[in-house]
């Protein structure tokens, strides 16, 4: 039903319109005139109700394609200022809001190859915007080479590798990362989720955790990550959960 779709969605149509905006307000505003216009009013028979999250997410992006429609603040998110307006929408909504690059196009109104042209020039909006340095804890060597490589392919610098949580400790008071790439069962036995726990009394950054052991994370515990690879991993996953990661962090 429609009512449920809207009750499910409403969150995510605010955080999408939040971000597009750079302010709450406007961005609730947003979504309240969408949902006063395009569900609310009256509509003609050729314009049927949405149906699914991506005719809602359709409906809200065609109100903030239109600059001057509303009003918006001054307060755009720093890590998004130097991008297009659809090169922010298109990376939101594909790397936050996870929809395909079928439904994010058809949301956007973009045929395939403009959308992988827009998401090219987001990423490289990205890589400048969101540079950081990063701390890898991580006791394999060549895992570490691996995702060092990653990171500075996306602009990023590894600032530290810590084999055990003692070492990840000191680096992270040292150094202050933006970033923190961590693996649960290091060198010693010790464990990279309590050098998390340990590294967040001090010092708050984003934390992914790559590990072969992702059953280890569904006990409850009170500091779960949000951001979760498994091992084997393929870099281009990485990289997406990454900026990810980053770019979650400077919206709050």
């Amino acid at each position: 039903m429609l009512y449920e779709l809207i009750t499910q969605e409403l969150p995510y149509l605010r955080r999408y319109a939040r971000a597009m905006t750079g302010d709450q307000e406007a961005g609730d505003l947003y979504v309240e005139a969408m949902l006063q216009e395009h569900i609310l009013k009256p509509q003609p028979a050729e314009a049927p109700l949405p149906t699914d999250r991506v005719a809602l997410f359709t409906l809200l992006d065609s109100m903030i394609s239109e600059p001057g429609k509303l009003p918006c603040t001054e307060t755009q998110l720093a890590a998004l200022k130097n991008m297009s307006s659809i090169s922010r929408r298109a990376m939101f909504l594909t790397a936050v809001e996870q929809f395909d690059a079928k439904s994010a196009g058809r949301i956007l109104g973009i045929s395939p190859r403009m959308l992988e042209d827009v998401l090219a020039e987001a990423e490289n909006g990205l890589m400048a915007a969101l540079a950081t340095n990063v701390l890898i804890i991580e006791d394999e060597p060549m895992i570490a080479f691996q995702l060092k490589e990653i990171i500075e392919s996306l602009g990023h610098n590894m600032a530290a590798r810590a084999p055990t949580r003692d070492a990840a400790i000191e680096k992270a008071r040292d150094h202050k990362p933006g970033l923190i790439l961590v693996d649960i069962q290091l060198a010693d036995g010790s464990s990279g989720l309590d050098a998390m726990d340990v590294i967040s009394e001090f010092h708050q950054a984003p934390c992914i955790v790559i590990t072969a052991y992702p059953e280890r994370l569904l006990a409850g515990r009170a500091n779960e990550p949000a951001f979760l690879i498994s091992k084997p991993f393929r870099a281009e996953h990485v990289k997406t959960v990454i900026s990810q990661a980053l770019l979650a962090a400077k919206s709050i």
